[in-house]
């Protein structure tokens, strides 16, 4: 994305990281034009998706109800502003569209796990990708700063999976009901808070590092095998996990104020357990493919040129 020849970019050496590369960089047009393209689309969709929510009614209330409509509107006039830049403007300096697309990480991380708000979290799989594509290909030491991140962040999602699911099997296996209480209620607790910054950091930190560098979202089975295990994780927790969990909470409480024992608990402290244990295996698997690889290249189907068809039905 940023080798080549004939467009240039000019002010990289400026750039944290850059100051031994040249001044001046060759980039191809139309590596150049797909990627602006592409971070415009992006750019617009999420000046979309404040411009609407800003509007409606949060889902869960917000740490924070009053910057919650402020946050929106700064970015939506970011996004939409930085997708006019870019669109009346292709050639502008790489370090100021570097500058908008940080700020837009920045207001959309904080607008998601400062304020508390429930579509910023995902609002960040439109920011983080147009930074993204804004960087182009990182160079080695950017690089490694990314996989590190991506790696902590991925250890920790692992560590607390697992702790969920050594949890888990102390308040099913106790007799004490108000151990079991207080398990499910400390679980409760890390649903909310550590389980979402390890989860999106992951996520996020690996759509980056797939977008700058070779290996792109669906290039390879195993990028493409990690995104869905990710989105499946997600699904699941959104879907019916933390309900399973809020309610096993809510039965070992009224249980443990009438004297219950936790074996009669309902059959969401199972699917609390279960749930968990599935999704560890699955963090497990993720980490495997990272490591092996498998699977190679996705090959995709060139269209047969109208030449070739004809030549191939006409008799030798």
């Amino acid at each position: 994305m940023l080798e080549g020849n004939p467009r240039i970019i000019h002010g990289l050496a400026s750039l944290p990281g850059m100051a031994d590369a040249p001044s001046v960089i060759e980039v191809p047009d139309s590596a150049v034009s797909t990627s602006l393209r592409g971070a415009r689309r992006l750019l617009l969709a999420l000046a979309a998706v404040a411009v609407i929510t800003a509007w409606l009614a949060p889902l869960f209330p917000p740490t924070y109800p009053a910057a919650h409509l402020p946050m929106w509107i700064a970015i939506g006039v970011l996004s939409g502003g930085v997708a006019v830049l870019v669109s009346i403007r292709p050639m502008t300096a790489r370090w100021i569209l570097l500058t908008g697309g940080w700020w837009l990480v920045a207001l959309t991380v904080i607008q998601a796990f400062v304020v508390g708000d429930l579509i910023a979290m995902f609002s960040t799989w439109l920011s983080v990708p147009v930074l993204a594509l804004f960087a182009g290909q990182l160079r080695p030491k950017p690089r490694k700063a990314l996989v590190a991140a991506h790696a902590v962040f991925a250890a920790c999602w692992v560590g607390v999976g697992l702790t969920f699911v050594a949890m888990s099997v102390v308040a099913m296996s106790t007799n004490d009901i108000r151990t079991t209480q207080a398990v499910y209620e400390l679980m409760a607790a890390f649903d909310i808070t550590l389980l979402p910054w390890t989860n999106f950091g992951t996520i996020l930190t690996g759509i980056a590092l797939s977008m700058t560098t070779k290996w792109g979202l669906v290039r390879y089975y195993w990028v493409v095998a990690k995104v869905a295990i990710a989105v499946g994780i997600l699904v699941m927790a959104f879907g019916f996990l933390h309900d399973a969990l809020e309610r096993a909470a809510h039965e070992a409480a009224a249980l443990a104020a009438i004297g219950g024992t936790a074996a009669q608990i309902s059959g969401a402290s199972e699917v609390v357990l279960w749930g968990f244990g599935v999704a560890l295996l699955s963090l497990v698997g993720a980490l495997l493919l990272s490591l092996y690889k498998p699977g190679g290249r996705i090959r995709r189907r060139q269209a047969t040129r109208p030449a070739a068809k004809l030549a191939a039905t006409q008799p030798r």
